[in-house]
């Protein structure tokens, strides 16, 4: 059985401003499906009707939404020229000013603490890379680098890091060029 979000993507695949473009996130946010696409921030119905979307001359940053993610309250957006928070009304707030195409997963934090641990990433990332991962331990940058967070640890693969996956006998990462294992003892090896 499909759940309404998978129903949601599969219509948002199709509706008229994202046909052309990627969709890069999906969060059910006040009732409304958000979806990060090239052209911005489409706000869906639950059906998948279009309903708006919000671009720079609605206070984004950027112009693609490239991550969305729900804390508490608030929908927060990251964009290709920083992140934002938007309300139930999708009055848009800036966050920071970041460049970041990843958001760290929420888990269940309140929008204080969820606004709180994205600004110790800022104190603790590099602020020369461009995330395209971010996990509770780890970084995934646009340049081909893997950081293990609180650490100082960093692995070099090919292309952007698409995913950091932790299993029992280390770390998978997906770049748009393979994928890799760290393994436990902290080796880099393709796979």
């Amino acid at each position: 059985m499909l759940s309404a979000l998978t129903i949601a993507a599969a219509v948002a695949l199709s509706s008229p401003a994202t046909h052309d473009g990627a969709v890069y996130g999906l969060a059910p946010f006040a009732g409304y499906v958000a979806a990060c696409t090239e052209q911005g921030l489409e706000v869906l119905t639950s059906d998948g009707r279009p309903v708006r979307v919000l671009g720079t001359e609605d206070a984004l940053p950027g112009t693609s939404c490239l991550a969305v993610e729900v804390a508490g309250e608030r929908l927060f957006v990251a964009t290709d020229a920083g992140i934002v928070s938007l309300d139930s009304t999708f009055q848009v707030e800036p966050v920071l000013d970041v460049s970041w195409h990843a958001l760290p997963d929420a888990e269940d934090a309140s929008t204080a603490e969820y606004v709180e641990r994205l600004d110790l990433l800022t104190q603790t990332l590099p602020a020369d890379a461009t995330y395209t991962v971010l996990t509770s331990r780890y970084a995934g940058t646009a340049d081909g680098r893997v950081l293990e967070l609180g650490t100082g640890r960093v692995w070099s693969v090919a292309g952007p890091v698409r995913s950091i996956t932790e299993q029992p006998r280390g770390v998978q990462v997906a770049s748009s060029e393979g994928a890799y294992l760290i393994d436990t003892q902290g080796r880099l090896a393709s796979l």
